[in-house]
């Protein structure tokens, strides 16, 4: 999927995690809510307003509204006006390349899929804007914090997603290619031969994702 990100900078005095708090104003499209046993819930679904929230609405035929804890969930559909379709997949990620501690789950935004591999994006808030379509939100503190776009990679039989690269950091996209983008010897070497950097970010998904859909 390719997604048109528009990104709005807000000045606040409130720090990202402040988002799980924020009323989610988001609209009601269609969509559906599978669930960790299996079970798929059709109707109207809220689109999900932070990586960090904890339960996503959905609206039945009568109108009857069912707020589903995001540890029972496994995928949440929906389908914007314009025909677009974005997934956001309840995941755990871990943020270094060595090790395996991690948080609770983060409700992120797919990117890019096949059968293989997933890639995701994690940014402050999701916000739907006039037209339709999805973008990313960002409050940051004045001087003490950064709007950040991350990127997060999870392979099949994976138990948690894996921090690829985010735009704060200033180095150590070659690392974290090395080692979780063996798969593809070809896109490695461009971008090892800083052929392709991290600001090829979307391209460099795409090629992985082509390269290893038959895997």
């Amino acid at each position: 999927m390719k997604l048109k990100l528009l990104v709005f900078f807000i000045f606040s005095l409130l720090s990202i995690n402040t988002f799980s708090q924020n009323i989610n104003s988001n609209p009601f499209w269609k969509g559906e809510i599978t669930l960790t046993d299996g079970t798929i819930k059709k109707g109207l679904v809220q689109v999900p307003n932070n990586p960090a929230q904890s339960k996503v609405t959905i609206k039945s035929s009568d109108g009857k509204k069912n707020r589903i804890k995001k540890k029972d969930i496994k995928l949440v559909k929906v389908f914007s006006e314009s025909g677009k379709i974005y997934e956001f997949e309840p995941i755990k990620v871990v943020l270094t390349i060595k090790g395996n501690a991690s948080l609770g789950k983060y409700l992120l935004l797919i990117s890019n899929k096949n059968d293989y591999a997933k890639i995701y994006l994690s940014y402050g808030a999701y916000r739907i804007n006039k037209n339709g379509e999805l973008y990313m939100l960002y409050r940051y503190m004045v001087g003490r914090d950064f709007p950040t776009l991350e990127y997060y990679i999870k392979k099949r039989n994976a138990e948690k997603g894996r921090l690829l690269h985010a735009t704060n950091l200033t180095r150590g996209f070659k690392k974290s290619a090395n080692a979780y983008f063996k798969e593809a010897p070809a896109l490695l070497q461009k971008i090892n031969n800083n052929e392709l950097k991290f600001k090829d970010i979307d391209k460099i998904a795409k090629i992985y994702i082509d390269t290893t859909k038959e895997l």
